[in-house]
């Protein structure tokens, strides 16, 4: 309901009658105010102040007010933030006694005989220790749920465990005791063959992307919890058969195939590119060349420096990079006798080692601040020698990558007649491979890998490992 603003007019007592007549009579202008106070028997100074009150009260009531609720006066509102105050003291002096109330419960019952009271702990020997002198699963349960209660009532975990008598490490030890003799769920039922070989078959159909909702409403009869495990298993075995179905690619002599590829770092004066050249039997890496673009002149810089120190590989291994297949790069590669390798399309991991060996390079760069270009090229030249000199590798019978390398035996292949027999073998990999989608790289690639085979260079053992 809305307030009401309107006042009545006062009610006028008799015997003020003549005096508020008068008044009125010298506001309307009937009388002076000299006239008006000899009237009331008052000073004209004394009756003009009674006027002007009485205007000053007219002239406030309409002077317009603030926006807004009328604000409360000060004492009222630092009463009520007192107010607020003591309350919430009120509530955490209240939540402190339950919480003492609460502990003092847990206590009374260690005190009657509820959870045994802490015993002295005991030096135990490292390694292994014997868990014979825990309490039996009553009691553990039992101590368990008091530190629980205490947990609940805000006490710290250490306090409570020290409370029971056992350390944070023990009460965790004593949870997985506990689990482990809780009788396990009830086994799912066994889905029938039936069920199993249309799920099965609608997984591998759909190649794993169907859900466990979807297998339930359309393999009628099956649960889904069946159809979730039976996804799962069949998740698995098409991984098995996968890893079962790949080649790894082992290369077994140094020299003989070497790995190429750019990452790129960022410098104070922009993006630079640290070409890396590898050998593929061992990790390592036989030059570096930090260049300001990745394009074909530095492609072939970076390789015609690699192979005046190293020496000409037989095979070098390069992914699609425009700047590899470029004219100038093939040509020169084909007058020093190499072969290029290359791998599947979308198959970077077909590079795994050259790319295992970029992750080093980058966790090693990054773990300094941002490099100046020149300095960019002496931290990629002392990066490459501390790989290579430094690290004693398991793979390599805990022998650093430089003494495996100086001890390579001398390859020595007539590389003409190489490439006259991967040449046969890719055209004969075309004739025979006519019409089911085989490419001249896809031919190529695997002429090479039968010569260096044949040769004993490279080896593919069954299951891949990625």
């Amino acid at each position: 309901m809305a307030k009401k603003t309107y006042e009545p007019a006062p009610a006028v007592p008799q015997e003020l009658q003549e005096r508020y007549a008068t008044i009125l009579a010298v506001m309307v202008g009937e009388i002076t105010v000299s006239e008006g106070a000899r009237r009331l028997s008052l000073s004209r100074n004394h009756f003009q102040t009674l006027m002007h009150r009485g205007l000053k009260g007219l002239m406030e009531g309409l002077e317009p007010g603030r926006p807004g609720r009328p604000g409360k006066p000060a004492r009222e509102a630092a009463l009520e933030q007192e107010l607020g105050r003591l309350q919430a003291e009120n509530q955490k002096l209240r939540y402190r006694t339950e919480t003492i109330d609460r502990l003092l419960d847990v206590a009374s019952g260690m005190i009657r005989g509820r959870t045994r009271a802490p015993r002295a702990r005991t030096t135990r020997p490292t390694g292994g220790g014997d868990e014979g002198d825990d309490p039996d699963l009553s009691e553990l349960t039992v101590r368990l749920d008091a530190v629980s209660e205490m947990r609940e009532a805000g006490l710290p975990v250490r306090i409570a465990a020290a409370i029971v008598g056992a350390s944070v490490a023990t009460l965790r030890r004593w949870r997985r005791r506990v689990m482990e003799a809780q009788p396990r769920q009830r086994p799912e039922r066994p889905v029938p063959v039936p069920l199993r070989a249309s799920t099965e078959k609608l997984v591998r159909e759909l190649h794993g992307l169907i859900g466990a909702d979807a297998l339930r409403h359309a393999v009628p009869g099956l649960s889904r919890r069946q159809a979730a495990a039976v996804k799962h298993e069949t998740l698995l075995e098409m991984e098995r058969e996968r890893v079962a179905e790949a080649k790894r690619v082992d290369v077994t002599v140094p020299g003989v195939v070497r790995g190429f590829d750019a990452m790129h770092v960022a410098t104070t004066a922009g993006v630079r590119y640290p070409l890396i050249a590898g050998d593929a039997a061992v990790p390592f890496r036989t030059s570096v060349l930090v260049a300001e673009r990745y394009d074909t002149e530095s492609v072939r810089e970076a390789l015609e420096r690699d192979f005046a120190v190293h020496g000409a590989p037989l095979v070098l291994r390069l992914d699609r990079w425009k700047a590899h297949d470029a004219p100038k790069v093939a040509e020169w590669l084909r007058q020093n006798g190499v072969l290029i390798l290359h791998g599947p399309p979308h198959h970077p991991r077909y590079y795994g080692q050259i790319e295992r060996q970029n992750r080093e390079h980058r966790a090693w760069l990054e773990a300094g601040p941002v490099l100046r270009p020149e300095a960019l090229d002496q931290a990629c030249g002392a990066m490459i020698a501390a790989l290579n000199d430094r690290w004693p590798r398991a793979t390599l019978g805990w022998r650093t990558s430089r003494q495996v390398w100086t001890e390579r035996p001398p390859v020595e292949e007539d590389r003409d007649a190489l490439r006259d027999e991967v040449q046969d073998r890719a055209a004969r990999i075309r004739r025979q491979a006519a019409g089911r989608g085989a490419t001249a790289a896809m031919a190529e690639r695997l002429a090479i890998e039968a010569a260096l085979i044949n040769r004993g260079y490279l080896r593919l053992d069954p299951g891949g490992w990625c």
